[in-house]
């Protein structure tokens, strides 16, 4: 039995009986059983409900076990104070309001249908299948699912944001600053990312600012922060960048203990830490002014202009510093640009917008659907389910879906659950 059945039950008023009853014997009517919140606080706001012969106005919460109200610490909390009625499955303790009279109850255990519970465990709870509706889910309506998509897709740029405001926090709310940092995180992808973001953490920004006029200093200071620089190579380049970087830590006096290990491993050239790295140094070069530039753009084609990044001449014939190889421009691809602009460049600019309380969703919707659908393990299992994708609107919200609702079995918080436990018949 999982806390979301109890708050479809709920929800829906999904009961046998025509008349409720508190565990104390009082007759419940329910006139609204409230609005479902998110976040904190009770879980539903603004219910009226008839509790014998008076009408409450307030909050209702549910718990599996009512002992839980304790476990929360509930009590402690004045949010909680406003609450009504406490909806439980089963009512192992009795639960008292800070003045010490007993919170209604409604126990559901002894008034749900066990047909129903095991519909809802046969088509979600036990289901042995990659997602719980898999076998119905391109059954599911294709004139709802737009509207799905797209709160999925803000969802996941909420849960994004948070690493954005931490590390506005601790950049003293310097956007730009932020926004190299995450910049570095999505240059390093999944191999290198956290390493990346980790000295860029450890560098203050107004040393990148001061070096953007030299897009060679930028390669040392990169370089060298990526620990790709200590060791002894009969490399004129090498031997340049190096001596440039002691000399920019000294000057501007970098701690000495950054220790950053960075990989080859499981990556094609074009994604060594070495490219990846001197295309972060010519991207600030080109334009030091990065968040300025995303902020002032109107449409996803304005910032095109990071196709034309590419690397230092000596990178032009290198992956590595010890073996030449053919000349090319090694200019940043498309689907890298699609990358930055999915895991960097709209969600810094979906928290700019949070932060100063402008709603940009629907820009940001539309940009995303400009941008073609990512092909991996996850879009390629969900077009076997019969669907049909276009965009990295849905290729994120998809990823979002798999991850925080059928990975968790939190089918009755989906669209798609509610709607096919809905189409079931109450039994």
């Amino acid at each position: 039995m999982k806390e979301d059945f109890l708050h479809y039950l709920w929800r829906f008023q999904k009961f046998e009986s025509q008349q409720l009853f508190t565990v104390n014997g009082e007759l419940i009517q329910v006139i609204s059983p409230g609005i479902p919140t998110s976040g904190s606080g009770p879980d539903f706001s603004n219910a009226k409900i008839w509790i014998g012969s008076t009408l409450w106005a307030g909050n209702v919460e549910l718990h599996l076990d009512a002992s839980s109200w304790y476990h929360h610490r509930h009590h402690l909390d004045a949010a909680y104070d406003s609450v009504i009625l406490h909806v439980v499955w089963n009512n192992d303790v009795e639960v008292c309001y800070p003045s010490g009279s007993i919170m209604p109850s409604l126990e559901l255990s002894k008034i749900i249908s066990e047909n129903l519970i095991k519909l809802y465990q046969k088509q979600f709870d036990q289901s042995p299948d990659w997602i719980p509706c898999e076998r119905i889910f391109s059954n599911y309506p294709k004139v709802k699912w737009k509207n799905w998509i797209e709160r999925l897709y803000i969802e996941r740029l909420e849960e994004k944001v948070n690493l954005i405001f931490n590390l506005l926090e601790a950049n003293k709310n310097d956007w730009e600053a932020t926004l190299f940092q995450l910049l570095a995180k999505n240059f390093g992808l999944n191999v290198n990312g956290n390493a990346f973001l980790k000295w860029a953490q450890q560098i203050s920004f107004s040393v990148v600012r001061k070096n953007t006029h030299d897009p060679i200093a930028l390669e040392a200071l990169f370089f060298g922060l990526s620990g790709l620089l200590n060791k002894e190579i009969e490399e004129p380049y090498y031997e340049t960048l190096k001596s440039k970087y002691l000399f920019l830590k000294r000057k501007h006096k970098i701690p000495k203990n950054i220790t950053v290990n960075v990989s080859f491993g499981r990556l094609r050239p074009p994604n060594f830490p070495t490219i990846r790295l001197s295309q972060l140094a010519q991207f600030y070069n080109h334009s030091p002014q990065v968040f300025s530039k995303l902020i002032n753009a109107q449409d996803v084609k304005d910032l095109n202009w990071v196709l034309d990044i590419g690397v230092s001449d000596f990178w032009k014939t290198h992956f590595g510093f010890e073996k030449k190889g053919k000349s090319s421009s090694k200019k940043i691809s498309k689907e890298f640009l699609d990358l930055i602009l999915i895991n960097s460049l709209i969600p810094i600019r979906f928290a700019h917008a949070k932060h100063h309380g402008l709603d940009e969703d629907n820009l940001l919707i539309q940009w995303m659907e400009k941008i073609p659908l990512e092909k991996n393990k996850y879009t390629d299992r969900f077009i076997r389910l019969g669907g049909e994708y276009n965009s990295a609107l849905e290729s994120q919200s998809l990823l979002h879906l798999k991850q925080y609702y059928c990975d968790k079995k939190r089918c009755l918080k989906c669209a798609l659950g509610y709607h096919f436990f809905k189409e079931k018949p109450v039994i």
